[in-house]
């Protein structure tokens, strides 16, 4: 064997080391970012779930039987600070889901974040509060993902409130009047306000 020959060969096997040994740090540093990855996503999920026992620890510190009961009545039922404190929690409500979509918490899964939604907004006036905020961060191009979600929400809920309010309105007005004509003078805007909150909510 030639001296060139032996030379090439050497060449060749110090290439491979060389490779081998870059391919063993990159499976050694994907493993370290995988577990980096997991512990940020563990401690995040933590801080999330500290943040809203947190939240709803202070809720229930600052609610009073009176405003659980104005719930489902609505903002213009309620005092202004049973409106402050349904307002801040709310708002604080969607603050930490707006920054755990905007982190990618859960794989941003629409599940996740549907049923969290529902079970935020199964009252009249966290409705009215969702309203608001939608219409203030609706043109806000970096949630476009998460509004998406509170809009599906709001209107799900919504379209399922409506039609029992209604039929509550109707039946107290029945109950009170006990006239066909007091009913059907004073109930027909209901079903057009319906419509109206249905095309454009």
């Amino acid at each position: 064997m030639e001296l060139i020959e032996i030379a090439q060969l050497v060449t060749g096997l110090a290439t491979l080391i060389v490779a081998s040994v870059l391919i063993w740090q990159m499976i050694i540093q994907k493993k370290t970012l995988d577990i980096a990855h997991n512990d940020a996503d563990t401690n995040m999920s933590l801080t999330a779930v500290e943040n809203k026992v947190n939240l709803n620890t202070w809720f229930v510190e600052n609610s009073t039987p009176e405003l659980l009961d104005k719930l489902d009545k609505g903002l213009d039922s309620m005092t202004s600070k049973e409106k402050r404190v349904i307002q801040a929690f709310t708002q604080n409500h969607i603050l930490l889901l707006t920054t755990e979509y905007r982190l990618g918490r859960m794989d941003r899964n629409p599940i996740y974040f549907r049923n969290t939604m529902r079970n935020m907004l199964n009252n009249k006036a966290s409705l009215e509060v969702i309203k608001s905020i939608r219409l203030n961060t609706r043109e806000t191009s970096a949630r476009q993902g998460f509004i998406k979600i509170i809009d599906e929400v709001y209107e799900e809920l919504v379209s399922r409130m409506l039609p029992l309010s209604a039929v509550f309105v109707i039946l107290t007005m029945m109950i009170l009047h006990r006239s066909p004509k007091v009913v059907i003078i004073c109930g027909t805007p209901i079903p057009e306000t319906i419509l109206v909150v249905q095309i454009d909510p």
